[in-house]
């Protein structure tokens, strides 16, 4: 088959468009299509294999219907036997590799995921579809080029995100920075120093990652830009004019110098639940919106924001990926609190507008089945009408279990949240939330630890619960019937969550895993988060 690169070289552009962002073009219909047949093929390799027969019972069914009849929820628990000690003879196929990220608490130390040829091989193509999308301005627009400077800001292997620039490479000439071999055994924050360094004379094309991470990246160097020492690399004539440029831009705009004063990205990428609400401020930053994609360590890339216009809200799931089913949210709770309850599971048709927890079934020998990602999303629309697309828009919510239930009334998610606390004028972004019984009462209660230096925990408790009453429909009514503000407020001293970051940072190499939870953290990193703000006032 001919390679992306070759492509391109051709110009043979609207090929390359069908081939790496063509999902964009399909109706329900034809999406449903392709995930029966790719489920058809998956359950003959399931039946083949030792995992598949005992995860299914026994018998594994060979079509689509019965497979939806009888084919049990699993979590990642029911796959520790084969996959904890990566018993690969077990599996539906040989891995190439082996991905890894976070475990659960007090169950297992870290997810170990086997990728399948198919799934490496997607790893590469969704990298490239989500380049090509993060630099289209239009349907059709292809600015990737060969190469185009590729900033390595990623977590290494065996994390997702490493091995995905691990199978690129032999995929598309993109020239990274730093050059994978000399990044991966380099720590995050090396990483960065060296990338922006050398970009200095090469420039950035494109680089991906976590909203959080890209918005302290930037706003460190604007705070630092000012204090750049000459430095021997930074004499090289092509760094020279650079900085000169960037200082030209600044002074004419009356500002400090930004990263966009120095660098013209083609494509930003970001991931997280906060990416709506940092866009803007990568984007003022960085003179480029983010382009947003939804991934998992299990999957992959499971779903894309579209081209063009990347404020408005709304991801496509792609169809070769995992077959993929959705739960709504009231059975999850329902089956969470009762084992023998049958939730229902429905198909991309099927759904309407709400909340679901994804269910996803691997494809290619992928190793897992009725797989509870753990995620809630929200289908936010059933179609994109200004883009023409006609399949399913969503965005993720939360993790499924960080949903924070006040009274059995409300269900409040992390972006729920956002959307409220990003209605108060405040200088911070940094804060998590835990429901906590109150001392005084007993009664559940919200407490909210944020930093902020001079706030009044009593006011921002006030406008905090005036926030949600006028963004969650759910919360109003709450609010209205149980005439309480169950807000509570605890402030951190500035720089709590920079500490604690910095000290993941010396234990762990998954930038994902450097902050708190925004939702439902643990009581020992509350603890930890506290302990360092007393320090630090």
């Amino acid at each position: 088959m001919t390679t992306a690169a070759e492509l391109l070289k051709q110009g043979r552009r609207d090929e390359f468009w069908r081939r790496y962002c063509g999902f964009f073009d399909l109706s329900v219909q034809e999406f449903r299509a392709i995930q029966d047949r790719l489920l058809t093929e998956q359950l003959q390799l399931l039946a083949a294999s030792k995992l598949g027969r005992e995860i299914m019972g026994g018998e594994v069914p060979l079509t689509p219907k019965e497979f939806r009849r009888v084919a049990p929820i699993t979590t990642y628990v029911d796959y520790l036997p084969y996959l904890a000690e990566k018993r690969e003879e077990c599996l539906p196929t040989k891995p190439v590799c082996w991905t890894r990220t976070s475990g659960s608490t007090g169950q297992y130390a870290d997810k170990w995921v086997p990728a399948s040829p198919m799934y490496y091989n997607h790893l590469s193509e969704g990298f490239i579809t989500t380049l090509t999308l993060a630099g289209a301005a239009s349907k059709g627009d292809v600015n990737l080029e060969e190469g185009d400077t590729l900033l390595y800001t990623v977590a290494p292997p065996p994390y997702l995100t490493g091995t995905a620039m691990r199978a690129l490479t032999p995929a598309f000439p993109f020239r990274v920075i730093p050059p994978i071999e000399e990044a991966e055994r380099m720590s995050f924050q090396e990483r960065i120093q060296q990338g922006f360094a050398r970009s200095m004379a090469t420039g950035i094309d494109y680089f991906i990652g976590i909203a959080s991470v890209l918005l302290r990246i930037g706003e460190s160097f604007s705070g630092s830009a000012k204090h750049l020492s000459l430095s021997p690399a930074m004499l090289e004539p092509a760094t020279l004019y650079r900085l000169a440029r960037a200082f030209a831009l600044s002074k004419l705009n009356k500002r400090n110098m930004l990263p966009k004063d120095i660098w013209r990205p083609k494509g930003i990428v970001a991931s997280g639940m906060d990416v709506q609400l940092y866009k803007g401020r990568i984007e003022s930053q960085w003179g480029r919106s983010p382009l947003e994609i939804y991934a998992c360590t299990e999957f992959g890339s499971v779903a894309y924001q579209p081209w063009g216009q990347r404020r408005q809200e709304g991801l496509s799931f792609v169809p070769n990926l995992a077959f993929w089913e959705f739960m709504p949210e009231a059975d999850y709770l329902r089956w969470k609190a009762d084992s023998t309850y049958a939730p229902r599971l429905l198909l991309l048709d099927e759904i309407s507008l709400g909340n679901y927890v994804l269910v996803g079934t691997s494809f290619g020998g992928g190793a897992f089945v009725r797989y509870l990602i753990g995620d809630l999303i929200r289908i936010v629309a059933l179609r994109n009408e200004e883009l023409g697309i006609n399949l399913p828009q969503m965005v993720v919510e939360s993790r499924a279990d960080d949903v924070i239930n006040l009274g059995s009334m409300v269900v409040l998610t992390e972006r729920s949240l956002w959307q409220a606390i990003g209605q108060l004028d405040l200088r911070t972004m940094n804060w998590t939330v835990r429901k906590e019984l109150s001392l005084d009462h007993g009664a559940p209660m919200l407490h909210l630890y944020i930093e902020d230096e001079n706030g009044d925990p009593k006011r921002l408790e006030s406008e905090v619960n005036e926030a949600l009453i006028e963004t969650d429909e759910e919360y109003a009514s709450f609010h209205s019937i149980m005439e309480v503000n169950p807000i509570r407020v605890s402030l951190l001293a500035p720089g709590t969550f920079q500490r604690y970051a910095e000290e993941k940072q010396a234990t762990m190499t998954d930038p994902g895993q450097f902050k708190p939870p925004r939702m439902q953290p643990r009581e020992e990193v509350i603890k930890r988060l506290v302990t360092i703000s007393n320090d630090l006032n």
